[in-house]
């Protein structure tokens, strides 16, 4: 269905009172939108605050972290690299990082670059690994690779959908490695600055004055400032250009940056069957022909029994969306191509559910013409409700598995510093007021206290309030808040077993380093 800019604006402007209502039950402390139609801004409101303490609200200007919106951008890098033939979408990632040649279970040697993109190599995303407390990087970049490659095959190859972060950042490396700058140089020469994105950085915030401050949100719906760990409405550019290319049978449009659209925005893999309309990831970005649910890849998704059916009744058209999420900001993208229409919501709590992602929804469903009514603030009270039980929910599949009467050893018996395999990831147990503690990476805020669970195994889980108040995700698995000391017949542990990912077939084993017991 098509729009004037006028039509639009009215469109979006009759839907504001709803989007209050969902910007408060989901705890949004501040959110910007943007809706675009014919390549010029229709509509912009901002909600909130961008920084609570001084009551400044956001604005056009304002700078928010995009998280995952980037693997959009990585792919749009690619495409320019495989146009100038310094890359093919079927390059084999081994052939420039030899290193995977013989990674996962010889998988390796077969993985190309658009395996990695579309998230269709099988292997165990882990990402407890290196996700933790907002503001801490538990790994430096130079083990990424590394510790990509040590991963367990958990799919099937080409053959189902894994999200996986580390495929992207190996992406990025074989791009520095081409052109031989950093990868934030790439994007500012080959990307950004062709488009006028001159506030776009993958640095931090020093020197920019109006910036969205991190939050969490607490159990009464109050904003927790976390540490810190963009998108412009130049977005309706790569429509255009996906339009170009389509109906003219070509792989670049002039003074464009965008190249190769026809190979990054087509089906490359299948995602969760929630409809019988396509529902499928190209290179960066999910696909969807409406009428159909959306949001399969934010964190509504998982809060909710069903997502609703978007246009139904209205003529079909395909969207392109992606969500993006680092600890304190949520961000969403929408694009309706054969509209050139764009709807961009970045937000900046993690909050009770992702009200960036429903109020795009909400207005792509008004946009599209459908008479059906669907209950947006109702679904993202649900969605907030269930947000809040997710600790209560882990607990109790923990103490549904519990063995109540056991004991454990003297505590020394567990302290100690314990590595992984690759010897670059260490766990250390102390010992503190005859309480025992872990310790991620040496990283003293990364401390948290291990309660006996039974024999020698001992839980972490933390309520709501007090994982919010760390600036850690809640929708880790129950499983992953057990850590299993190994003792054999000692009276003593020489090795920890912690699961980290649900999908692993065995728990990642972290073996005692001599001689640190007691020290």
């Amino acid at each position: 269905m098509t729009h004037s800019r006028t039509n639009v604006h009215d469109v979006v402007a009759s839907l504001e009172h709803q989007m209050d209502y969902i910007c408060k039950v989901s705890g949004a402390t501040g959110l910007s939108l943007s809706v675009i139609s014919g390549g010029k801004e229709a509509y912009a409101k901002h909600f909130g605050f961008r920084d609570l303490d001084a009551k400044e609200a956001p604005d056009g200007n304002t700078t928010y972290f995009i998280g995952s919106v980037t693997k959009g951008m990585v792919a749009a890098l690619v495409g320019r690299l495989v146009e100038e033939g310094k890359l093919g979408w079927s390059t084999r990632v081994a052939s420039i990082l030899p290193e995977l040649q013989d990674a996962f279970d010889g998988r390796g040697s077969h993985i190309t670059l658009a395996d990695l993109l579309s998230h269709r190599t099988g292997v165990a995303r882990s990402d407890a690994l290196w996700i933790s407390r907002a503001g801490n990087l538990l790994f430096p970049k130079s083990e990424s690779i590394r510790t990509f490659a040590a991963q367990p095959v958990v799919r099937d190859f080409r053959s189902e959908f894994l999200y996986n972060n580390y495929a992207y950042d190996v992406v990025c490396r074989i791009i520095e490695m081409v052109e031989k700058k950093s990868l934030e140089e790439v994007f500012k020469k080959r990307v950004w600055e062709p488009l006028g994105m001159h506030r776009t950085s993958m640095e931090d915030f020093a020197g920019n004055t109006n910036t969205a401050r991190a939050y969490y949100v607490l159990e009464d719906g109050s904003s927790h400032e976390v540490p810190i760990p963009t998108i412009s409405h130049k977005t309706i550019i790569l429509m255009h250009a996906l339009n170009h290319h389509f109906n003219n049978k070509t792989t670049s449009t002039p003074d464009s940056p965008f190249k190769q659209l026809t190979t990054i925005l087509r089906p490359h893999n299948q995602l969760d069957i929630t409809s019988l309309r396509e529902q499928s990831c190209a290179l960066g970005w999910g696909r969807a022909q409406l009428p159909c649910p959306l949001g399969i890849l934010s964190y509504n998704y998982i809060l909710i029994p069903s997502m609703p059916k978007i246009g139904r009744g209205a003529p079909g058209q395909l969207a392109l969306y992606h969500g993006g999420s680092v600890q304190g900001f949520n961000t969403a993208v929408y694009l309706l191509p054969e509209t050139e229409t764009a709807i961009i919501a970045m937000q900046n709590p993690s909050g009770l559910g992702d009200a960036c992602n429903w109020i795009p929804q909400m207005i792509i469903h008004k946009l599209s013409g459908s008479t059906e009514s669907i209950d947006f603030p109702h679904l993202a009270t649900v969605a907030a409700k269930a947000a809040l039980s997710l600790p209560e929910k882990i607990e109790d599949e923990l103490q549904k598995r519990r063995e109540k009467g056991t004991s454990h050893l003297d505590l020394e018996a567990y302290s100690g510093r314990y590595w992984n395999a690759l010897h670059n990831y260490c766990i250390d147990v102390s010992i503190r007021h005859n309480r025992l503690y872990m310790t991620f990476q040496g990283i003293v805020n990364e401390t948290y206290e291990l309660r006996h669970y039974h024999h020698h195994s001992w839980t972490w889980d933390v309520s709501h309030n007090e994982t919010a108040k760390l600036g850690r995700y809640p929708t880790r698995p129950w499983i992953s808040y057990i850590i299993e000391f190994y003792c054999g017949r000692n009276d003593e542990a020489h090795a920890l077993l912690w699961k980290y990912d649900e999908e692993h077939p065995e728990p990642g084993v972290f073996v005692l380093e001599e001689g640190s017991r007691g020290g």
